[in-house]
C-alpha cells in the first residue's frame, strides 16, 4: 500500500475538489455502515444479527447466496459462536425462511427474515 504525503493530497484536492467529495462520500458510507455494525452488536441479539447478515449478501435471482462463507467465517461477521450460529441457521430452516445445502445457503423468504431482524 502505498502512502500519500499530505501536503500532496491537499495539493490534489485543491486541484481536483470531485477527488475531496469523492473520499469524504466513501469515508461516510464507511462511517455508517461501521456504525450500524456496532449498534447491531449492542441492540440485537444473535439470531437477528445473523438474519441481518444474510439478508445483506448478495444472491442470486433463485436467493442462493453468491460469496461462500465458512460457518466460522459467518460467527466472527456476525460476533458469535459457530454453534449459535449454526442453531440460528437451523432455526430459520425450521421456519422455512432459508434452505441450507451443502454450506451452500438459499435465502427462501426474505421478507420474513427482514421482519424478524427488525428492518
Amino acid at each position: 500500500m502505498a502512502l500519500i504525503e499530505t501536503s500532496d493530497q491537499l495539493d490534489l484536492y485543491g486541484r481536483a475538489p470531485s477527488v475531496a467529495q469523492a473520499l469524504a462520500s466513501s469515508l461516510a458510507v464507511s462511517l455508517r455502515r461501521l456504525t450500524e455494525e456496532a449498534s447491531d452488536l449492542v441492540f440485537l441479539d444473535l439470531p437477528r444479527r445473523v438474519a441481518k447478515a444474510l439478508l445483506s449478501q448478495p444472491r442470486n435471482d433463485d436467493g442462493a447466496i453468491g460469496q461462500k462463507m465458512t460457518q466460522e467465517e459467518f460467527a466472527h461477521r456476525v460476533g458469535g459462536a459457530r454453534q449459535s450460529v449454526n442453531a440460528a441457521l437451523r432455526g430459520f430452516e425450521r421456519r422455512g425462511w432459508i434452505q441450507v445445502h451443502n454450506q451452500a445457503v438459499t435465502v427462501k423468504q426474505a421478507a420474513a427474515l427482514s421482519r424478524f431482524a427488525g428492518d
